[in-house]
């Protein structure tokens, strides 16, 4: 498969020292963070996720009519999870109700019936993203080590950066959206690079791996939790608008030597002077107290 004319690579490098950071709200944080036993993560699915271009492609070729497209399209889709089989009629409907989006939508519905991705980046310092997944800039940016998140990679579980393209990815055939089974996982790694600033990299995770909570998010969406052990944990960013009751509870978490952590106390990130970016607490050193001033 390729995208945007690019043939993907198989890109996993990653040393223990390389911390990948979650951003999250201050209430997500007593989640990922919590008092007794290893956190989790939510394992969100495509479906769910806040770009409407997720697993977009571009057709490269001709169907030689409507009625077998429909059903080569519907074989592909049901080949990716077979306990949720996509018919001619399903496919049919997608492009009258979604126009020239349906293949990207029904792409998006059919890997949220087997998939949840966990999304983290390399920069914790980046205004946009904690103004977008932290409230505002009031939660946490949660750095995990890459080298410990590689170690839970196996049969269901992968660790992939983001590959930013100009356009979306084409396809010549619809068998290859899941033959070989790798491009699979390919399609969800792909984003515009509108995106490039988050400097993503994702945990691709099957749900069946993951714990529901029997919960469903605004989207329709069960939201499932993935286990990550609390020793992968080796940096945790607050800032001067998250709540210090919060961050006091957080540093008592990380302090329990039962707990595991990689970390014991949480780094307080403030404005920069010269430049639109947060940066470490000069006068903390690197380290807050206690009670989180």
């Amino acid at each position: 498969m390729s995208c945007g004319g690019v043939v993907l690579t198989h890109e996993t490098e990653t040393s223990e020292e390389k911390l990948l950071f979650k951003y999250v709200s201050a209430e997500r944080a007593m989640t990922c963070l919590p008092e007794i036993g290893d956190g989790a993560l939510r394992a969100t699915q495509p479906a769910a996720l806040n770009d409407p271009f997720e697993c977009t492609t571009v057709k490269r070729f001709e169907e030689t009519d409507r009625e077998s497209g429909n059903r080569e399209l519907a074989l592909t889709l049901t080949e990716i999870q077979p306990r949720n089989p996509v018919t001619d009629k399903d496919v049919e409907q997608a492009r009258i109700r979604y126009g020239s989006l349906y293949m990207g939508e029904l792409y998006r519905q059919q890997l949220s019936t087997r998939f949840g991705i966990i999304s983290f980046s390399t920069n914790p310092f980046h205004p946009l993203l904690w103004s977008h997944y932290t409230q505002d800039g009031s939660g946490f940016a949660v750095g995990y080590k890459a080298g410990v998140l590689e170690s839970l990679t196996t049969t269901g579980v992968h660790l992939q950066p983001i590959q930013y393209i100009s356009k979306p990815g084409y396809v010549i055939g619809y068998k290859v959206l899941s033959t070989p089974e790798s491009n699979v996982i390919h399609l969800m790694r792909c984003k515009s690079d509108h995106w490039k600033y988050e400097s993503e990299w994702r945990l691709i995770v099957e749900l069946h791996l993951t714990i529901g909570t029997g919960e469903r998010d605004r989207h329709g969406q069960a939201v499932n939790l993935f286990r990550v052990p609390n020793a992968a944990v080796g940096k945790v960013y607050y800032t001067e608008r998250t709540p210090q009751q919060v961050v006091a509870e957080i540093n008592g978490r990380l302090q329990v030597p039962n707990n595991r952590y990689g970390v014991r106390q949480t780094t307080r990130l403030v404005l920069a002077e010269d430049a639109y970016r947060y940066e470490e607490d000069a006068t903390e050193l690197g380290v807050s107290d206690g009670n989180g001033g």
